[in-house]
């Protein structure tokens, strides 16, 4: 049984919403729990094709009822981003939203391996593959809504929608003081050397102008599904109109929110999918991203590696398994070179960069399990 099963209010509510766009009753026949317990969704089975949705939909319910994790602000901000993501064609169509009954219905992509899948299997080739297809479709996402702010402004306020709550990489110079505090406390470099860096970065991360585009910000192998016609990217409950080097980073960075297995990718498929994704920029007439893509892409890195030192404090932390100690560390450590290595790329962020190696030679020094073992890549890529 799962943790949140749809109740007999929510499936009424369902059964009315489906009967008044079906144009006549509709039955629900069948229900397949397909999220987990941080992502309730349900794939319904109906007794008839409903115009536009077909014989099956997707309904996915509150976490947590309220205004926490998983509460309206998070199916309110995905019924917006599918309504904007509309026309790249790589998302899932936003059916129905009802606040009260706390569930939100999409059309139903099919059953299609993820990326993880491929990550975790056994042919280096489709894993490869995964990660190109992957990087198209972030880049059509973000090329069809470049210019597209007002509008999804619009659909957030149809919705009533809160754009703040629970989001990552929405912070302020207050988190940079927090980074000083805990690195003066651990007797770590201090990165006061990068403040006058990392204040206008901030500046760009919240008002990132001609980089802005819907961004899903949750780009895990998990969230993205391999289907004959390409990629299509699920889970926009964390989504918002932003900075969209924070989710190309996400290529270098594999991946920030996943650790079920901690793996990396090789060099040459990370410059694959780079490329693919740049294509898709530009194949979608993002051309004002393309000519400052790789300073776009550094500043993303930047902003999402602030997010990842901010957990200083866990990962320094004794009590920790001998395997999460050496996967928390060695994913700071890891990000910290791929970041250091795009910003020598963009010519940008110099002191932030010669900050961030000292900070990592020092943490090697103290935690030899930060650098080995070595990062490992993702076991598909070890099957050779």
């Amino acid at each position: 049984m799962p943790a949140h099963p749809l109740t007999a209010a929510r499936r009424d509510r369902i059964r009315t919403a489906l009967s008044r766009l079906a144009g006549g009753p509709v039955r629900l026949t069948s229900e397949q729990h397909v999220g987990h317990d941080a992502a309730p969704v349900t794939r319904l089975g109906l007794d008839r094709d409903v115009p536009g949705i077909g014989s099956t939909i997707m309904a996915k319910t509150r976490r947590v009822e309220g205004e926490g994790h998983g509460g309206p602000a998070f199916l309110r901000r995905e019924v917006a981003a599918l309504t904007t993501a509309l026309p790249s064609e790589v998302t899932a169509h936003a059916v129905h939203v009802d606040d009260d009954a706390g569930v939100m219905l999409q059309t139903d992509l099919g059953e299609w391996p993820t990326l993880q899948d491929h990550l975790v299997g056994e042919d280096p080739a489709a894993a490869a593959a995964g990660m190109v297809e992957m990087a198209i479709a972030v880049g059509r996402l973000h090329a069809s809504t470049v210019d597209r702010r007002a509008e999804h402004q619009r659909a957030l306020a149809a919705l009533s929608a809160d754009v703040e709550t629970g989001l990552n990489y929405v912070y302020g110079m207050e988190r940079w003081d927090e980074i000083e505090q805990v690195c003066a406390g651990l007797g770590l470099p201090s990165g006061r050397q990068a403040r006058d860096e990392v204040v206008p970065l901030l500046r760009r991360a919240a008002d990132p102008g001609r980089s802005a585009a819907l961004t899903h910000l949750d780009l895990n192998p998990t969230n993205v599904l391999l289907t004959d016609a390409g990629a299509r990217l699920v889970d926009f409950e964390g989504s918002r109109f932003g900075h969209l080097g924070i989710d190309a980073c996400f290529l270098y960075y594999p991946f920030p929110h996943h650790s079920t297995p901690w793996g990396i990718v090789p060099d040459d498929v990370v410059a694959s999918a780079d490329a693919a994704y740049r294509t898709a920029l530009a194949d979608g007439g993002a051309h004002q991203v393309i000519d400052g893509y790789d300073r776009v892409l550094a500043d993303g890195a930047a902003i999402v590696l602030i997010g990842r030192l901010a957990r200083l404090p866990l990962i320094s932390r004794p009590d920790q398994s001998p395997h999460d100690s050496w996967r928390r560390r060695g994913q700071t450590v890891q990000q910290i070179r791929a970041f250091t290595q795009l910003a020598e790329r963009a010519g940008s962020l110099p002191a932030l960069s010669d900050w961030l190696c000292t900070l990592s030679d020092a943490m090697t020094t103290r935690w030899p399990d930060a650098a080995h073992p070595p990062a490992p890549l993702f076991p598909a890529f070890t099957a050779e």
